[in-house]
């Protein structure tokens, strides 16, 4: 990782990163194809029920996975290879706890986090029996998202990505099985995600048991350290804070349909999200790859490398973004159709959404990365600042706009907020590019 080719570098860990959450974003994609042709408007607005409460256990996940394995990064570029084995040990510690109370919390809340949202009927019961399946399972999707995480930073990029991928593959083939061929509708999609996560969390774990890993687990030796326990959550805090903005996000977007639009608004609302997630799974990707670059390289005061990584993956990331505005509003209808089965309501909202909803989507880019770079460098305030900054900007507008402009004022919400939460977020990354350039000092030839 202290390649004087730090571009190469950057490609190594980026590409398989990359890789791994475009598969993602494809069998996402497939999934809500299944459910729309099969089930339609109402599947697709059920299904977008039930995420906000996963998006929760899967922030867990990703707290733990890059909390820990920014640490872990760290403190082997320091040289401390028996801090970077407790760090695991703890990491897999803290995702039991987290699991266990995910699980418990969710089984008391019952119906609630659904007819919160404003459902009710038919949707209302193929969303309570989604998220009962995943919530049952918490244990295995905390662990398939975290892993790869940890055994990327383990050095081991190629195979965190061929777990993504066998990952994909097994919940298509089994979305087919379950949605089309057996009939169990949205259960079926439930079903068919948690058993590609448990095959996930099976070779993953079986990794870190293998020779292939550099840790190891301190399972006879271990020494509980509370402080572990807590450098880990909140260093991956803003992770957690990314998905609880973007649980939030959807959770109010979905109520906020169902009370000035219809089924078929919230239906469309699902759609714009499929479309865009492979653009975010693109910039995650590349900010994922870059994180144990970054930390590593700051962790041995290689500040000329980690600004190298900043410029490469930020260049990469907003163009990509500017690219992915122009080409779901030039194929807008052909894309839709794809999720829509002969639904011309559907197909008019959705085109709608995207255009108006879309357009500051490189500017989520910026912003996303921007948290992961502060988190590879242990700035964690900083990192959960940007998450939370979020949520808290968009309120205002969530109140003011649809009552204004019904369902367009909806669709401006996240585009509007963005804008301003972009501009602090490049203030403080220029900062930091000028902090680093001052404290840097050349190594000795």
């Amino acid at each position: 990782m202290l390649s004087k080719n730090i571009t190469l570098q950057f490609w190594r860990y980026s590409i398989p990163s990359v890789v791994a959450m475009i598969v993602s974003g494809i069998y996402l994609i497939v999934d809500g194809m299944f459910i729309g042709q099969v089930l339609g408007a109402e599947g697709l607005a059920a299904i977008n029920l039930a995420w906000p409460i996963i998006f929760l256990v899967t922030g867990l996940g990703l707290m733990v996975g890059v909390g820990g394995g920014a640490l872990i990064s760290i403190a082997t570029g320091e040289g401390k290879t028996s801090k970077a084995q407790s760090l695991l040990s703890h990491a897999f510690l803290l995702m039991l706890i987290m699991a266990v109370l995910f699980s418990a919390i969710l089984a008391l809340l019952g119906a609630k986090p659904i007819t919160l949202q404003g459902a009710s009927g038919n949707i209302q019961h193929m969303a309570e029996s989604y998220l009962g399946i995943l919530g049952n399972g918490a244990l295995v999707v905390l662990f398939s998202c975290a892993l790869p995480i940890l055994i990327r930073n383990d050095n081991s990029p190629n195979f965190a990505t061929l777990l993504m991928i066998v990952g994909a593959l097994a919940n298509i083939g089994l979305d087919y099985l379950f949605i089309v061929k057996w009939d169990w509708q949205l259960a079926g999609a439930a079903y068919a995600t948690l058993g590609a996560q448990a095959l996930v969390m099976f070779l993953a774990i079986s990794y870190f048991f293998s020779r292939y890993s550099s840790l190891s687990f301190q399972v006879s030796g271990f020494s509980l350290k509370p402080k572990y326990l807590a450098n880990i959550s909140n260093l991956g805090l803003s992770s957690f804070f990314t998905t609880v903005y973007t649980a939030f996000i959807t959770l109010v977007h979905n109520y906020l349909f169902l009370r000035y639009g219809s089924v078929t608004d919230t239906g469309a609302y699902a759609i714009v999200l499929y479309l865009s997630v492979i653009y975010y799974f693109i910039a995650e990707g590349f900010a994922n790859g870059m994180q144990p670059l970054i930390s590593y390289n700051f962790g041995a005061k290689r500040y000329d490398n980690v600004l190298k990584v900043m410029a490469l993956g930020f260049s990469i990331i907003l163009g990509s973004g500017v690219a992915a505005v122009f080409l779901m509003n030039l194929f807008s209808e052909l894309s839709v159709s794809i999720f829509n089965n002969d639904d011309p309501a559907l197909l008019d909202a959705t085109v709608s959404g995207i255009r108006i909803h879309l357009w500051a989507m490189p500017l989520d880019g910026l912003i996303f990365t921007g948290a992961v770079v502060f988190q590879s460098i242990n700035r964690a305030n900083r990192a959960s600042f940007i998450s939370v900054g979020n949520m808290a900007i968009q309120l205002p507008f969530m109140l003011l706009l649809p009552a204004a402009y019904g369902v367009v004022g909806i669709w401006l919400v996240m585009p509007l907020s963005t804008v301003i939460l972009s501009a602090v977020v490049a203030w403080w990354l220029v900062s930091l590019v000028k902090q680093l350039k001052a404290e840097f000092t050349p190594p000795a030839a």
